[in-house]
């Protein structure tokens, strides 16, 4: 329960952030336009809110409703325009009785401020953390592959050389290219293969979360043993490297979890190296297989994988941020497009906020926290360009259509095609949440 309600509290915290800076994009370009904004609301409040104070001419405010959060614009309505113009002679801080342009950047201004917060994110990230990278040529031992892996037809021990013929320079990216991609070219024991992932996109998409299928391959050292378990009873030790099981040779991790299985409820002999000397112990194998240590991953064997690291000057930092953004916005895009083909099943990963807690750590991690709110940010300004009504992107479609014929589009039309698109939207939404409770418990 802990773990949940940390999940829910950043992710509460992070869409807080993302609405805020949205609709203060909103708000800061229609005051720079000296057009008065009437409501600035933090989640929707229908029938009540649970804060609200009025300075000046505009109403702040927090609603109970966390799906989202607006900015009531005077004049955006025509015919609250046309009153106001009745009451006022001098109609300058109207939206309506802006031109074209001013009015186009006024409603673009949630966009342009979640693409800037992005940037500053991961400006920001560079520049206080750097970017650690472990090189594809640096994977000595080849990879280690889970049920997914082994579905597209990767096996323990293959070499990537290639994913769509291209060569990977950092480990870190093959996972995702691998998403993105059509084919895998490896080396299995000399052997050269191109594995097609043209019909396997299914296997990639189709489970409950994105994990990591593919990890460099590493010697069985233990990291850690679990107190009160077997390994602990018999003797076994952190740093302790396993090296056989009964006359069996064990050279890697994914081996001995693999041999284990095969020993259930038996004594087994267990050789091991501790600090250079060979030791054995026999243990006794219970019903599931598990022995009670935790390995170390390649990330804890720094002496084996030789990783590279990048640190930034704040400009450098800024540029990689802007770049960073991009492919963020790039891989997003790309994924939309395999959601479209029903046929590798990507449709399954689309979530609601359920779905995104789940991205975020059960114990509060800072640099994750603002990572994900940056990728977030991202997301968040390009959806709003979907030319949708009731979306950012409705009305500036039909401000660029007013742009192109020369006058403006019927506010009946505006009016009726906005209902329909704020009906889609709602409708899309309930159908998402309820899709992820259903992926949860189904």
């Amino acid at each position: 329960m802990t773990s949940i309600f940390i999940k829910s509290i950043q992710l509460l915290f992070s869409i807080s952030i993302l609405i805020v800076v949205h609709e203060l994009g909103h708000f800061i370009l229609a005051k720079i336009f000296r057009v008065r904004v009437e409501r600035f609301f933090l989640f929707f409040d229908p029938w009540f809110s649970i804060f609200k104070k009025k300075i000046g001419h505009t109403i702040y405010g927090i609603g109970w409703l966390p799906l989202g959060g607006y900015v009531k614009i005077y004049g955006m309505i025509k015919e609250n325009c046309s009153n106001l113009s009745k009451k006022n002679k001098n109609k300058n801080w109207e939206f309506c009785s802006k031109s074209a342009i001013k009015r186009l950047l006024i409603i673009s201004g949630g966009i342009i401020f979640n693409i800037i917060l992005s940037i500053l994110i991961f400006t920001f990230l560079l520049f206080q953390y750097g970017e650690i990278y472990l090189p594809t040529k640096n994977v000595k031992y080849g990879i280690e592959v889970d049920s997914l892996g082994k579905k597209i037809g990767l096996k323990n021990g293959d070499k990537i050389l290639f994913v769509n013929g291209k060569y990977i320079k950092y480990f870190n990216e093959i996972p995702k290219s691998i998403f993105l991609g059509n084919s895998i070219t490896v080396d299995r024991m000399g052997k050269i293969l191109n594995l097609s992932l043209n019909n396997k996109k299914k296997f990639l998409f189709d489970r409950k979360k994105f994990g990591f299928f593919i990890k460099p391959r590493v010697p069985p050292i233990i990291n850690y043993v679990i107190k009160n378990s077997k390994a602990e009873k018999y003797g076994l030790k952190n740093n302790d490297e396993i090296l056989a099981i009964n006359s069996e040779l064990i050279f890697f991790s994914d081996q001995l979890k693999d041999s284990l299985s095969n020993y259930k409820n038996e004594n087994i002999l267990i050789s091991i190296n501790r600090n250079g000397k060979l030791i054995q112990k026999e243990v006794f194998i219970d019903s599931k297989g598990i022995l009670g240590i935790f390995l170390k991953s390649f990330m804890d064997l720094n002496h084996i994988f030789l990783f590279e690291k990048k640190n930034y000057s704040y400009f450098d930092s800024f540029y990689h941020g802007i770049i960073k953004s991009y492919n963020v916005l790039k891989n997003q895009i790309i994924f939309l497009k395999n959601i479209i083909h029903v046929e590798t099943k990507a449709y399954k990963q689309i979530g609601s906020f359920f779905s995104i807690a789940k991205e975020f750590p059960s114990q509060w991690n800072w640099y994750v926290f603002w990572s994900l709110t940056g990728t977030l940010s991202i997301w968040l300004a390009f959806l709003n360009l979907f030319p949708i009504p009731s979306l950012d992107g409705g009305y500036i479609l039909f401000i660029m259509i007013e742009m192109l014929i020369g006058k403006k589009v019927n506010e009946k039309i505006i009016e009726k095609c906005t209902i329909y698109g704020f009906i889609i939207i709602s409708l899309m939404m309930i159908f998402i949440i309820f899709w992820d409770i259903f992926k949860v418990f189904f």
